[in-house]
């Protein structure tokens, strides 16, 4: 007697007790914990570039960033929100107890920096040494005392109702990881980090643009404002180039859009991740020679 193979239902209800709310929260943490750890460290080579100065003359702290303290708040966030997401988006269940969680190790770094700020002293240490923090980098670290947790909670609740969506789909993807097969991951990372380190220096370098335009007038409408606001554009349009190229890569590679074949799909990774990336690029080298073009011909 042939037995019967069972349907797609029972392969779903099979890998959802294989997997279930223990394995998913392990695996959830330790999944959060490395893209909170990761995003910011490919948010600050980005930032750093910009500020190539400080890079030279080595003032430049591996956690407080020197004296961009505000830049520091808004990337620990970024980096809290997606690790969160990406926590309540793979564990299903408990989303925002098991980001929250995830993110312990951040909050405990930002309360002894804020802690050793407001002391201005190492504790425990055999010899006391005095600490010099700037006031924006105490007031930073305490902000980010008090917002980590909540921040993690807020984003892992919006992780898991996404799961609630495309669970079912992923869970009938064997051996994928939000429906991408697993070994996709040895070169995902690296082209996320490109990606991230590439967004942080062109986000600043328009806000660059945007300050300019503040100092020259307020209005988008004035003479003195339109080349802010062209360059503006630009170069953030560049940014929507490179993450519509991610999107689009993570489609292919997870099946929701429909390519028939491997083949297909390399194609298309390759056409929008890989593609889009180099494009942008090479507008974003092209926006700065127009803008060192404009400087040398109106100086």
């Amino acid at each position: 007697m042939i037995e019967q193979q069972p349907s797609l239902s029972e392969e779903v209800l099979q890998d959802r007790v294989r997997h279930g709310l223990i394995a998913r929260g392990i695996g959830a943490v330790i999944l959060g914990i490395i893209v909170g750890t990761l995003l910011p460290a490919a948010f600050q080579v980005g930032i750093s570039y910009h500020f190539p100065d400080e890079k030279e003359a080595q003032t430049w702290g591996f956690i407080l960033w020197g004296e961009h303290w505000a830049i520091r708040v808004v990337v620990s966030w970024a980096g809290i929100v997606a690790a969160g997401f990406i926590v309540g988006l793979v564990a299903r269940k408990k989303g925002s107890m098991l980001a929250a969680l995830a993110s312990i190790p951040t909050l405990i770094c930002w309360l002894a920096i804020a802690a050793i700020g407001w002391t201005e002293q190492i504790p425990f240490m055999s010899e006391t040494r005095a600490v010099d923090i700037s006031i924006g980098n105490k007031l930073a670290a305490s902000l980010l005392v008090l917002t980590t947790i909540p921040f993690a909670i807020w984003s892992g609740n919006q992780g898991e109702e996404i799961s609630s969506v495309y669970g079912e789909y992923f869970d009938s993807r064997r051996w994928t990881l939000l429906g991408i097969k697993w070994f996709h991951f040895i070169w995902i990372p690296l082209l996320v980090y490109i990606v991230m380190m590439q967004t942080s220096y062109v986000a600043l370098y328009g806000f660059q643009w945007l300050k300019a335009m503040w100092r020259a007038d307020a209005s988008f409408i004035s003479v003195s404002s339109i080349v802010p606001t062209v360059f503006t554009l630009m170069v953030w349009g560049t940014l929507y180039i490179m993450w519509f190229g991610m999107f689009k890569s993570y489609m292919a590679l997870s099946g929701l859009d429909e390519i028939p074949s491997s083949g297909a799909r390399a194609i298309a990774v390759l056409k929008y991740g890989v593609g889009g990336l180099i494009l942008a690029a090479v507008l974003q080298a092209g926006i700065a020679y127009l803008h060192y073009g404009l400087i040398k011909l109106l100086s």
